[in-house]
């Protein structure tokens, strides 16, 4: 059964999927936690650098939070955006089992290959078939 045209791979399909990063929740987030977890009368009174945290108020706790949804938005827009989500389970276990099937059918017309270029060395060497002729997989 062949395969649908809409599932034939697409060349840049690759270039398409969102960076691994857009998925990478776990930094805003620690930071987020981080400064929650700050006491918010700071020991030291010194000038903090730019790298230190600096705990959140309650007031400034929803904008903080927002940076964090954001990014989980992103996120959700990236999965909405690849290819083949919109496929129910079931549509998703038929396009899978086609591609098995047609993987299957690839590797016997490979084999097919192979055997035929054995069956030539040796007929080119004179048909011994002392099998130290290898052809690769």
């Amino acid at each position: 059964m062949p395969i649908a045209t809409t599932l034939t791979p697409n060349p840049t399909a690759a270039n398409t999927l969102p960076s691994p990063l857009t998925f990478d929740l776990l930094p805003p987030l620690h930071s987020l936690l981080s400064r929650l977890l700050l006491p918010n009368n700071p020991t030291d009174s010194s000038t903090p650098s730019p790298d230190t945290i600096t705990p959140i108020s309650p007031k400034g706790i929803g904008a903080a939070a927002s940076v964090v949804t954001n990014e989980i938005q992103k996120a959700r827009m990236a999965v909405r955006e690849m290819p083949g989500v919109e496929m129910s389970l079931e549509e998703q276990t038929h396009v899978i089992e086609e591609l098995e099937e047609e993987f299957r059918r690839l590797d016997g017309v490979l084999e097919g290959i192979r055997r035929a270029a054995r069956e030539m060395i040796r007929g080119q060497q004179g048909g011994d078939g002392d099998g130290d002729v290898m052809v690769e997989s």
